[in-house]
């Protein structure tokens, strides 16, 4: 199954034909498929109008109808369920949290704020931030830089480990990766990233951490353990966005946007060189990327 996200709705399609069509918020941004096929999670990221809180929608696949619309934050962004199947993870963008659902009961149980020296977990559903400097950034999507003296996180993607233990945050604002503890709800630590820290992905051995750097047209690739930068790889175009490892951990799939005129680019990295080794021109924008089994 391959999926097209639009303005006003979520497309499933199958072999390039529309097989079906559901209605859900504003700007549909990312989604993660639950393992067993049957559910959609997919953040409404909202582009229009005043930046208020938006929403999460549950697509049942078998029907394409829209099942549950959870209210969450301001911007939600970065769709990713836990190993389990547990539990679903979002960044809000504009009120520097991580969100947690329960796919249990399709409600919002924690959150937590990810700006840096006022970490904090709290339960039940959140709150936007009034008054917060995280107003500063509406269209730009992760691709200019804070204010100066700003030192919110701005977090566009939000991905669990391989054992569901730690939710790792990509602060597109302060060029970080927040790691937070799922058991504890607690900071574990703060991984120094490139500027504008954009999508993150984990390889399934759990030992390595890749992140699109939309600042530094850049790919990182890091350490878990240790939380060190292995390498730092520019990509041929500028505007970067997605990346997904192979499920045999042997390769890493970065999307490039472009500029202009210019074609999206898919750049092929080899985990086991850790150099890039082939890149593929496809249509223009070239944003999301995943592997479906």
């Amino acid at each position: 199954m391959a999926g097209r996200l639009d303005p006003f709705g979520s497309i499933r399609t199958k072999n390039d034909a529309l097989i079906g069509k559901a209605s859900l918020g504003l700007f549909p941004a990312t989604l993660d498929v639950s393992r067993d096929g049957d559910f959609l999670f997919v953040v409404n990221f909202n582009l229009h109008g005043d930046m208020t809180p938006s929403t999460v929608s549950v697509v049942s696949t078998q029907t394409m109808t829209e099942v549950a619309r959870i209210p969450t934050c301001t911007m939600p962004h970065g769709s990713r369920l836990n190993p389990q199947g547990t539990k679903q993870y979002s960044a809000c963008m504009m009120d520097d949290m991580l969100v947690e659902i329960d796919t249990r009961t399709l409600k919002a149980t924690r959150h937590f704020i990810v700006t840096k020296n006022q970490e904090k977990g709290l339960t039940g559903p959140p709150q936007p931030r009034a008054g917060s400097s995280m107003q500063s950034m509406h269209a730009g999507h992760g691709s200019e830089p804070p204010k100066p003296g700003d030192n919110s996180c701005l977090p566009t993607w939000a991905e669990p480990s391989t054992d569901g233990s730690s939710i790792y945050v990509a602060c597109n604002g302060s060029s970080e990766i927040v790691e937070v503890n799922a058991n504890t709800w607690a900071l574990v630590r703060r991984i120094p990233a490139r500027p504008g820290v954009y999508n993150l992905d984990v390889t399934h051995d759990g030992t390595r951490l890749l992140a699109t750097n939309k600042r530094d047209q850049s790919v990182s690739i890091y350490d878990l353990k240790s939380g060190r930068e292995l390498v730092r790889l520019p990509t041929q175009r500028k505007v970067l966005h997605g990346v997904v490892v192979s499920p045999d951990d042997r390769y890493a799939f970065v999307t490039v946007e472009g500029v202009g005129s210019e074609p999206g680019t898919v750049e092929i990295i080899d985990l086991v060189t850790m150099k890039t080794v082939a890149t593929v021109d496809v249509a223009q924008g070239a944003a999301g990327i995943d592997f479906y089994k």
